[in-house]
């Protein structure tokens, strides 16, 4: 597997310093949170500031790869009214949006641009939600169909779960749609990610971890989820994708600090627990009574 982390936890780092500080700690990879947009979060590296070519440059520069595009671009929004919408409103919520990040990523020589599908409305039968957010799903995996890119769909909201992401990917079934599995999510959500990460073996590109306890976030390795668990899982089934670290300092202001002790420890203890031959068990993880 190959080492990244976020920028999320470093938002007051700008692009070149979050290269050189990567190279620096021996991370392989770097997941840039992309805003677009006037109303976008005070983020100094956010790449969709920069022209791509140049972002692409730097990265090489500095020897470390800009692994993927991290997006907030959903596919719930429902049509109303629903069926008079259908004809005369835009159906394809998120997918010009997804268009315009790949594009980005083509020319920055980044690998992959990851959206979510994210809440099913209350009240709404589950299989409309569903059907509705697979159809701009396809559609929006189908803007990199000529790319080196790839779409990764991610767990949250409603859709949290390895089973709800196995259940897109395999219904949309392109070549061009992998998954990011988001361990902290599933487990906060009472699932197993060792179960999550077996269950979605075929389809994984990226597995994001971090650690929290009751309070709140944590140094990876130090809070209530035996997160190396997940590492263990990640060679049983042999995978080569990314596994990134996120620490959400951009979102959570009292998180105060260092991002570089918080980023070294995590990319240690990552290297450190890829290194090892941990026996993988789903019992020992822990996540039900974590979550409860």
């Amino acid at each position: 597997m190959k080492i990244a982390f976020s920028n999320l936890a470093c938002p007051n780092w700008t692009v070149d310093e979050l290269a050189q500080n990567a190279a620096s700690m021996g991370a392989l990879g770097v997941d840039l949170r992309a805003f677009s947009g006037e109303n976008s979060p005070a983020l100094s590296s956010n790449p969709m500031t920069m022209d791509p070519v140049a972002l692409g440059d730097l990265f090489a520069n500095a020897g470390v790869t800009p692994m993927c595009l991290s997006t907030g671009v959903r596919f719930d929004k429902p049509i109303l009214p629903p069926v008079i919408g259908r004809a005369l409103f835009n159906i394809e919520e998120g997918v010009e949006e997804t268009k315009q990040f790949v594009e980005f990523a083509a020319k920055a020589g980044i690998a992959f641009v990851r959206v979510m599908g994210f809440q099913l409305p209350a009240g709404e039968p589950r299989v409309w939600g569903m059907r509705r957010i697979r159809e701009r799903l396809a559609l929006a995996a189908q803007t990199a169909r000529n790319t080196e890119v790839r779409v990764v769909i991610e767990n949250g909201g409603t859709l949290a779960y390895a089973e709800d992401l196995l259940e897109l990917v395999e219904s949309v079934s392109l070549p061009w749609l992998r998954v990011s599995y988001n361990t902290l999510t599933a487990a906060q959500n009472g699932e197993c990610p060792v179960e999550g990460i077996r269950l979605l073996r075929d389809h994984l590109s990226i597995v994001r971890v971090g650690n929290t306890n009751e309070q709140s976030h944590t140094l990876l390795g130090e809070g209530d989820l035996p997160m190396h668990q997940a590492f263990a899982a990640m060679d049983e089934i042999g995978f080569d994708g990314w596994a990134v670290y996120e620490y959400p300092k951009l979102w959570c202001k009292e998180l105060s600090d260092d991002p570089s002790n918080v980023l070294t420890h995590a990319i240690d203890t990552m290297y450190e627990w890829a290194s090892k031959e941990t026996e993988c068990s789903s019992s020992a993880c822990g996540c039900d009574a974590a979550s409860a």
